[in-house]
């Protein structure tokens, strides 16, 4: 993640990976411990392996283009709401390679209150697990993607305050589960 973080120290980089206990972390020849996430701001790990990520109005300021989602394929839970952040959304939060199954166990995705733009990414439809969705009050456009029909365990999607366009595609009708929907101000 290209940004200007206050205090880069306390943040753990994406591409710095955390190995399960007993094995050796991939960017040093310290073992990994359970608690090898203490004293990364924001970070969560469980068994040593980065499960969540909030970093709600922490001042990030920048891109979401150098984060490399697909290296923490253990993440379930992904808070950068209330900053800075700008530029698209990256394709590849909801790209699963088969090869590591990356981002499988997300559940929440919340991104709002940042100045993100372009077109919601078609391949956030794969995150299957997924409960929540909230990109709103950004600047993202475009049409819903249908793809989203496929988020099965979907109960609060929140995209208001975008200039996102066209008419509501019938497929959210097909989100069974969604308690919560908020589209108004596009």
């Amino acid at each position: 993640m290209e940004s200007n973080f206050p205090n880069k120290n306390n943040f753990l980089l994406a591409s710095r990976t955390l190995s399960p206990t007993g094995s050796k972390n991939s960017s040093s020849d310290e073992e990994a411990s359970p608690d090898a996430c203490m004293g990364y701001y924001g970070v969560i790990c469980f068994n040593g392996c980065v499960n969540r990520l909030n970093i709600t109005t922490a001042s990030v300021i920048g891109t979401l283009h150098e984060f490399a989602f697909s290296s923490l394929p253990f993440l379930d839970y992904v808070d950068l709401s209330m900053n800075q952040l700008s530029g698209t959304i990256p394709p590849e939060i909801g790209k699963i390679p088969p090869q590591i199954g990356s981002l499988k166990n997300l559940e929440v995705l919340h991104i709002y209150v940042n100045q993100l733009n372009g077109s919601i990414p078609g391949e956030i439809g794969h995150l299957s697990p997924l409960t929540r969705l909230d990109l709103s009050t950004n600047v993202l456009n475009g049409s819903i993607p249908v793809s989203l029909e496929n988020l099965n365990n979907l109960l609060y999607f929140h995209l208001y305050e975008n200039q996102l366009s066209s008419s509501i595609a019938a497929e959210i009708g097909k989100l069974i589960n969604l308690v919560e929907l908020y589209l108004d101000r596009n």
